[in-house]
């Protein structure tokens, strides 16, 4: 299996969190599921944009953690989920499948994300927001309020329940990172190739019109600007199988409501201190089954398909529920 070389450069000391009360866990909740279909007002409708929809499920539980997801990561074969929740957990699920596709939950559990003592992370530590898995099986996750990007080394990386056990690093973010909004720091993260990093802010500004990201390899953060779609925010990136960067932006407000808008960059395009721009995917809105989308995982299965998964968080309800939606993603000349 292929390595991450990031460089031991890049993993600064270990730096101490506040004590915490007791030992990161594990709990196993309760889900329900719901079925959705794309839209409840055109049953028979299943395209939007380039995405064909496959299928969509409404998960709910009474497991005051469940929930908040904002960063994905689905396996190989479609049937196992990682997610990553702004209380500081990770959610692994077996996926039960119909047609290749998840039609239900089976086994699954809440993992506390360990601090560097193996003990829970405090509030205002434990805003984790995007989630990347490299090759080497260690998980790179995003956190907001105290901005950085932590490495945990699972102790099984082909077993994501090893998560709770997994030991962490945390990668020296420069100064710039630390003047983002509380709650508009990394969002997205994503890995551009073996060796770089992708991370994306949520409203960091860089000039009139654009975001600030950074590409990261070797210790070293190069900035990038990314162009804003108003009024969009990037929540979420993962590579595609050509190389390119699928990136999932969130809209919200009172009068406007929810949307959730797919796109891509082109990967030739991504380099230090460009300006890059995102194409259009698709834009989702109600009636779609959205909530606040700001989940992405991308996979392509046996036919050589590319299947995109989204998955909610729940901060505008606070409601212990998310959506998990499952799309095929379409050559760039099938749009309509």
């Amino acid at each position: 299996m292929r390595r991450l070389i990031l460089g031991a450069a890049v993993l600064a000391a270990c730096t101490a969190f506040p004590a915490a009360a007791k030992d990161a866990k594990t709990r196993k909740p309760e889900v329900a599921v719901e079925t959705l279909i794309l839209d409840p007002d055109n049953p028979g409708e299943t395209r939007v944009g380039r995405l064909t929809w496959l299928n969509g499920i409404r998960l709910w539980s009474n497991h005051w953690l469940f929930g908040g997801f904002s960063g994905l990561e689905i396996g190989p074969d479609g049937s196992t989920l990682l997610t990553a929740s702004d209380r500081g957990t990770w959610w692994t699920a077996t996926l039960e499948l119909k047609d290749g596709v998840p039609a239900g939950i089976g086994e699954n559990a809440l993992h506390d994300m360990p601090d560097a003592h193996g003990q829970t992370l405090e509030d205002g530590e434990n805003d984790s927001e995007g989630m990347m898995l490299a090759p080497d099986g260690s998980a790179y996750v995003s956190f907001e309020r105290h901005h950085r990007i932590v490495r945990y080394t699972l102790p099984d990386p082909s077993d994501w329940k090893t998560a709770s056990k997994a030991k962490s690093e945390i990668l020296q973010p420069p100064a710039e990172l630390e003047t983002a909004p509380a709650n508009g720091g990394l969002e997205a993260l994503a890995l551009l190739d073996d060796t770089t990093l992708f991370a994306l802010t949520e409203s960091l500004r860089a000039g009139k019109g654009y975001n600030r990201g950074w590409l990261i390899r070797n210790g070293t953060w190069e900035p990038f600007e990314y162009k804003r779609t108003e009024p969009y925010d990037p929540t979420d990136a993962k590579r595609l199988p050509n190389g390119d960067m699928l990136v999932l932006e969130r809209r919200f407000s009172v009068l406007g409501g929810l949307g959730a808008r797919l796109c891509v960059i082109a990967r030739a395009t991504i380099k230090p201190g460009a300006k890059l721009d995102c194409r259009a995917v698709a834009e989702l809105q109600p009636p779609h089954p959205i909530d606040n989308m700001e989940g992405l995982a991308v996979r392509q299965n046996e036919k050589g398909e590319t299947i995109v998964y989204m998955i909610s968080d729940d901060n505008f309800s606070r409601m212990q529920r998310t959506v998990l939606l499952v799309f095929r993603l379409e050559p760039a000349t099938a749009a309509r």
